[in-house]
């Protein structure tokens, strides 16, 4: 006879043998699964139909329903978002109402032997498929958002493709006027090279979303060149002289500066342009100048300007004329000879400013024979000379000037006489 104990032990052997036989008879039940609008992939849809001139009108087709049996077991891991049906667009050759079948992709980890599809029966769906109609050269534009960082330039911005290819019905495809992407290149300081999505556009500016048209590409490569940019100065060297300054000029450049880019250190060295020079007193009353900016090999001109005019106008340079009857010679101290100066008077043109000319009295002006040039000579010579004037204005004068002078024995009659040996002396000196 059996004890208690060994009674409650076998009544609980028993229970948990039933519970395995039962929970093994029912994962291993069959069940229905319904699935409800589940959407359905054309295979190759684009390729297999454009290349016949077809285009497939309903892309948007789904399965109302799909009910599939399985064990109860498989049930539980079945991930329904996970089933795909598939459709081949391969076998279609002509437009109208087509019936293809559609394969079913069963989730990852499932065995598709354990599941069999009870309806539909007849695993198809309809698509229609119409003429095919292309456009080849729509239009990208590139809308450009926000400002390189400070000292930077945009360069020109690059699309690839540079024409978006489309295809569908052709109302729909005629709809579309150009297509337009947007870039980003806010505080930018390096170049751009993004992956954009584009948006299609009609003649009316309005966005267009139409599954039903296709393209040859779903995004536009966009590259945009941002580079380090220095203003440059644009410079015109005056040649000056005495009485002919700057400061009496009045003067303006059209182009002040040229924006370049290219290697730091160059342009760093560069500093300034140099267009040209310009002599001062070849200027009369007013000139315009063009100048051909010439730009440094390696560097390049984002300003564009090629050319730059200088307009130059005298404002207070004049001329006045005097009569020089002073006279002195300078660079001969030969004892044994004098140096007469034959010429009497000498009409002198200076240059200058007005109120420096108006205070020069005739009597301040003086002409200095050069006579370097005759150190050794006798009899009557015409030389160089130079136009002296008291406090050392800023004068200069028009053209060179000349006197005539003699050279001759000195008399020794007079043998206290003045020498002649000094740098400089008086016109009327004859030892």
């Amino acid at each position: 006879m059996l004890s208690n104990g060994r009674k409650a032990i076998y009544i609980a052997a028993s229970i948990l043998i039933a519970f395995v036989l039962w929970f093994y008879v029912n994962n291993s039940a069959m069940v229905d699964l319904s699935l409800e609008d589940i959407p359905v992939e054309f295979f190759t849809a684009e390729s297999a139909l454009a290349n016949k001139g077809l285009v497939l009108l309903n892309g948007d087709v789904t399965v109302e329903s799909l009910v599939l049996t399985m064990p109860r077991s498989t049930v539980y891991s079945f991930n329904t978002d996970r089933v795909r049906l598939l459709a081949d667009l391969s076998s279609v050759n002509s437009t109208g109402t087509q019936s293809l079948r559609y394969t079913i992709i069963y989730p990852p980890g499932v065995n598709p032997g354990q599941i069999s599809v009870k309806s539909p029966t007849v695993q198809t769906v309809s698509v229609r498929v119409g003429e095919l109609f292309r456009k080849d050269d729509v239009e990208i534009r590139c809308k450009l958002v926000g400002n390189v960082a400070d000292g930077y330039v945009a360069g020109r911005v690059q699309l690839l493709p540079e024409v978006l290819e489309i295809w569908g019905q052709q109302r729909d495809v005629m709809q579309v006027s150009y297509a337009q992407v947007t870039l980003n290149i806010e505080n930018a300081r390096s170049t751009i090279v993004e992956l954009l999505e584009y948006t299609l556009y009609d003649y009316n500016d309005e966005p267009i979303n139409n599954p039903a048209i296709h393209a040859a590409s779903s995004s536009v490569q966009v590259t945009m060149p941002v580079i380090a940019a220095t203003d440059i100065p644009l410079v015109v060297r005056f040649i000056e002289e005495p009485g002919v300054r700057i400061e009496s000029f009045d003067y303006a450049l059209d182009k002040t500066a040229v924006t370049l880019s290219g290697d730091a250190n160059q342009i760093a060295q560069l500093g300034e342009i140099e267009l040209g020079e310009v002599v001062l007193a070849e200027i009369g009353d007013e000139r315009t100048i063009t100048y051909d900016i010439a730009i440094p090999d390696g560097l390049t001109n984002l300003s564009g300007a090629t050319t730059a005019t200088l307009t130059i106008a005298n404002r207070d340079v004049a001329t006045r004329e005097l009569t020089v009857s002073e006279f002195r010679y300078e660079n001969f101290n030969a004892e044994d000879r004098s140096v007469t100066v034959v010429t009497s008077s000498l009409n002198v043109t200076l240059r200058g400013a007005r109120d420096t000319l108006s205070s020069i009295t005739p009597e301040s002006v003086q002409a200095v024979a050069d006579l370097s040039g005759i150190l050794d000579a006798s009899g009557t010579y015409t030389v160089p000379a130079s136009i002296r004037i008291d406090g050392d204005p800023d004068v200069g004068t028009i053209q060179n000037y000349q006197l005539t002078v003699r050279i001759g024995a000195v008399e020794t009659s007079e043998p206290d006489g003045p020498a002649n040996g000094d740098a400089e002396h008086d016109a009327n000196s004859n030892g």
